[in-house]
């Protein structure tokens, strides 16, 4: 059976202590620590992401110029793109054959002088076709001559573009 209450503070004077006083306590504060941990937290993140951008587009830009054409194909690209104008004038009736047999011949001593670094805009056949690497551009502006001069000319356009191309596609 439970002893009353009343009964135990009469007992045991010493033994129960008089409970305190109510009062407000304030709550704990937050130490500085967690604050500077968080910044902390947001720049290492905002690292990591600009770290990860910068390496991926340095990978992107490595395989990008690994994949690019050299200079050479570049050249040849250009040059092919002149070659197709001259041909779409003609077959758009802009160019008469004369007149596209001269630009084509232009164009084919332009290619060879981008591509050696030797200017043979003004050497005659007989020196382009002497050098081993210049010997396709001379056989075919040797081949233009005709049409090229001619007051009339039997030679087709179409057949000295196909030649042209031919020859700035199996350049090396």
């Amino acid at each position: 059976m439970p002893v009353p209450e009343s009964q135990l503070l009469h007992a045991a004077p010493g033994l129960l202590a008089t409970p305190a006083p109510p009062e407000i306590i304030a709550p704990p504060q937050y130490s500085i620590a967690w604050v500077i941990l968080a910044v902390l937290c947001v720049v290492v993140i905002i690292a990591l992401i600009v770290a990860t951008v910068k390496i991926t587009r340095a990978i992107e830009k490595r395989v990008a110029y690994r994949g690019r054409p050299d200079d050479v194909e570049t050249l040849k690209a250009e040059f092919l793109r002149a070659v197709n104008d001259i041909a779409d004038r003609h077959e758009n009736g802009q160019l008469e054959s004369r007149e596209g047999h001269h630009e084509l011949t232009g164009v084919m001593r332009r290619f060879v002088r981008r591509t050696t670094g030797h200017d043979v805009t003004s050497q005659d056949l007989p020196t382009l076709l002497a050098d081993e690497r210049t010997r396709a551009v001379g056989e075919l502006i040797g081949d233009l001559y005709e049409p090229d001069f001619a007051m009339s000319s039997d030679r087709d356009l179409r057949e000295s573009v196909r030649r042209g191309r031919e020859v700035i596609r199996t350049w090396s």
